[in-house]
């Protein structure tokens, strides 16, 4: 007889405020014990690069519509994950927190803002890539130009994979619904803009083509799909941030003391 058991869900595993262990935010997949020190540092030489991108952004093209892009939404977002993964690295390296299935709100916050800023971050990428990026408008563009679309829709989301891999951080899929919010809330924002008569660098009255909503039911689509698309992607690295914690823990962490015992020998009774 095969028995099925149903676990219940808890309105705290749908929030951020409990882990079973704080070192899974501040210690490396690919280290032995739980010092900061490792991830402190990684996350200092990402926190460079991301902050590099965002000034370089602002410098280059310094507009009173900087903000109304997705990109640079996602660039905030990037830079705001790893300010949030510093706290909480530095937090424990003063002040080791005790291994409470509770967790401090530095950590709950850098959480949120990881889940967030990963997938849509990826996503941005693709989205670019996929239905943005002109390769005829190449050659006309500045070298300049070109790379920093490089960086801000290929080497930020590099940062975050990074930041994923090297991390213990947990993917829940229960936590799927924060960044389909994001991109809602998005969605929901171009559209108010667009109504409230708003226009791009431009002037075009999009930010976006493919958010025109004077074109509501192709624009409708666009949403829908993305919205499809920000959950493959949260899928995506939940897999593998469930395939990194299984090879590092095989690999790297686990340790005899870390086995269980032995069950004792059915004759001799000695383990």
């Amino acid at each position: 007889m095969v028995k099925f058991y149903r676990k219940s869900v808890s309105l705290s595993a749908l929030w951020v405020s409990t882990n079973e262990r704080v070192s899974d935010f501040y210690a490396s997949s690919w280290q032995r014990g739980d010092s900061p020190i490792p991830m402190l540092v990684i996350r200092l030489l990402l926190m460079g690069v991301a902050l590099a991108i965002l000034i370089w952004s602002l410098v280059e093209a310094p507009n009173p519509y900087w903000l109304i892009y997705l990109t640079n939404w996602g660039l905030l977002l990037d830079v705001g994950m790893f300010l949030c993964a510093l706290v909480v690295s530095i937090s424990v390296l003063c002040n080791r927190p005790n291994e409470e299935k509770e967790l401090p709100w530095y950590a709950s916050l850098y959480w949120v803002v990881f889940n967030i800023a990963v997938t849509l971050s990826i996503m941005i990428t693709t989205l670019y890539w996929v239905l943005l990026y002109n390769p005829e408008f190449r050659d006309e563009m500045p070298d300049r130009a070109f790379w920093l679309d490089v960086s801000t829709h290929g080497i930020t989301s590099c940062l975050m994979m990074v930041e994923v891999l090297v991390s213990r951080t947990p993917v829940r899929f229960l936590h799927l619904y924060q960044p389909l919010g994001m991109g809602l809330w998005y969605a929901v924002f171009s559209a108010i803009y667009y109504a409230a008569g708003g226009t791009d660098i431009n002037g075009s009255s999009f930010i976006y083509e493919v958010l025109d909503w004077s074109e509501g039911r192709r624009t409708s689509v666009v949403v829908t799909a993305s919205m499809a698309g920000l959950i493959i992607v949260y899928a995506c690295v939940w897999g593998i941030a469930l395939c990194r914690d299984k090879l590092s823990t095989v690999l790297i962490r686990t340790t005899s003391h870390d086995l269980a015992a032995a069950p004792p020998d059915r004759h001799t009774r000695i383990v």
